[in-house]
């Protein structure tokens, strides 16, 4: 939809506390699906949950790996343009969600909107969009944007199937 409810984010835990955590917050908000960035200490995390019997609610999501959407044709059929990756993707249509004009409703908090003006961006050989690393970013001094690319998660896949209108029904999804 168009509204975040709220973004939890938690330091300093390691990967059996980041499992822990999770799985009270899937236990008590009961999401449709959790998107988890496996490109890192995420993999144990999800690995851990799917053991537990949480795979038909965690997806796997690597934040390097290719755009699911085709990159475009130039007018030789090479692809050109698009995005370098999952990461940029996702950021990408979440940039496109908060330009919507029915408008969208986050929280009023400045981690956020300071995670989602983080990162900049340039153009690969193939100009494809590629995000500044989470390093990089760092190195500028700036916290790694982990609320933002929690929102841009969001992005990472369909949650529930299209349901028939007169059968529809509301689902939560964190």
């Amino acid at each position: 939809g168009r509204k975040v409810l709220k973004v939890e984010s938690r330091g300093g835990l390691d990967t059996m506390g980041q499992v822990g955590w999770l799985k009270q917050v899937i236990d008590a908000e009961k999401p449709a699906k959790v998107f988890i960035d496996v490109g890192g200490v995420g993999a144990g995390v999800y690995d851990r949950l799917s053991e537990m019997g949480y795979g038909e609610i965690v997806v796997a999501v690597n934040f390097g790996s290719s755009p699911l959407e085709p990159a475009p044709l130039d007018e030789h059929g090479k692809p050109k343009g698009g995005y370098a990756n999952r990461r940029a993707e996702m950021w990408g249509k979440s940039r496109d969600w908060l330009e919507e004009p029915a408008g969208v409703d986050i929280p009023d908090v400045d981690s956020i909107q300071a995670d989602a003006c983080a990162p900049g961006y340039k153009y690969d050989s193939l100009s494809r969009v590629l995000l500044e690393s989470k390093d990089d970013i760092r190195k500028r001094g700036l916290r790694s944007p982990g609320e933002w690319d929690a929102i841009a998660l969001t992005f990472a896949g369909p949650v529930a199937e299209a349901m028939p209108q007169r059968v529809r029904k509301m689902d939560w999804v964190v």
